[in-house]
């Protein structure tokens, strides 16, 4: 192997993750706040950790490089299906071509598998990873509904992205024009159109745990005594600022200190697929998941027969 020119052709490429090839080999990430993406990184695997990729089937949406896809596969999956759609992503898509071949990877690739029709394929999935795409996305009930169709009942799905801290419980935000943010829920939205979409167990892990609560505020300070006055006033008529400023901050609690950026909080999902009467619907629903819904309106309609034979 020509480690030069191997090198030149990793540097040649628009990278978004970070791979170590061995040899001196790696790749120079492309995204923004590198620091960050790199903690995002570490907090998704130590979840992935906990998923038993073994002789598993595994569908990654979203692949972008494969990171996640070939981090199944060194961990034992029997199969994965990296997909992504090409339209919806800053790269070229070749870096995955690439490192399939460096690390000598069966994975399978399709960059023309959009998350609205991975239905599609008519293939079932033991692991789905849907990691940092549904806060890009217009439609998440339908791409949601679609990945429901590739699941059997032991299906295990991860689920990463923000998550709002400051809208009311089960709002969510879409702002078209922010394309770092498309869509941004709170975790409660979240788990609603999971439920929605006929998802359940979905509890979440937070990159950030949520912070303390303030400390209460000090006591206010008793009555100044005639010696603090009479400094004061001495400070006063020597025109001694500092003085003044000093006494008063002795006497004074502190400033709580600034809150930390909560707007909003990256989170990880971990969910299963359900089976059954959704409270939520009442109507058939689109994006395909109206046999799922048949089951309620059967049911009431039955209970409407049987009341008017009465």
């Amino acid at each position: 192997m020509d480690i030069a020119a191997r090198q030149a052709e990793l540097d040649s490429i628009t990278w978004y993750h970070e791979f170590d090839f061995g040899n001196g080999l790696r790749t120079r990430t492309h995204c923004h706040h590198i620091e960050q993406h790199r903690r995002i990184w570490k907090f998704i695997e130590s979840h992935l950790s906990s998923v038993d990729f073994h002789g598993k089937s595994v569908l990654d949406i979203g692949a972008w490089d494969g990171y996640w896809s070939f981090f199944a596969e060194k961990r034992g999956a029997r199969s994965v299906l990296a997909s992504d759609d090409l339209e919806q992503n800053w790269s070229a898509g070749r870096g995955i071509h690439l490192a399939k071949d460096l690390f000598g990877s069966s994975i399978e690739i399709d960059q023309q598998l959009s998350v609205y029709e991975v239905a599609s394929r008519g293939r079932k999935f033991d692991v789905i990873l849907f990691l940092g795409v549904y806060y890009h996305l217009h439609a998440p009930f339908h791409a949601l509904a679609q990945i429901r169709h590739c699941c059997h009942p032991g299906t295990v799905v991860v689920i990463d992205g923000p998550v709002a801290t400051e809208l009311r419980p089960n709002e969510a935000l879409y702002d078209f024009a922010n394309h770092y943010c498309e869509w941004l829920p709170t975790v409660e939205a979240l788990q609603q159109i999971l439920k929605a979409t006929y998802f359940t167990g979905s509890e979440a892990g937070y990159l950030d745990p949520p912070p303390a609560p303030p400390p209460p505020p000090a006591p206010p300070p008793g009555p100044l005594g005639w010696r603090w006055r009479l400094g004061m006033c001495r400070d006063a008529l020597r025109g001694s600022r500092p003085d003044m400023v000093r006494r008063i901050t002795g006497v004074t609690p502190p400033p709580p200190p600034p809150p930390p950026n909560t707007n909003n909080k990256r989170v990880i999902l971990t969910c299963v697929p359900y089976e059954g009467v959704v409270e939520l619907h009442d109507y058939r629903l689109p994006g395909g998941t109206e046999a799922k819904a048949a089951r309620r309106t059967t049911g009431r309609r039955v209970k409407a027969k049987t009341k008017r034979r009465k």
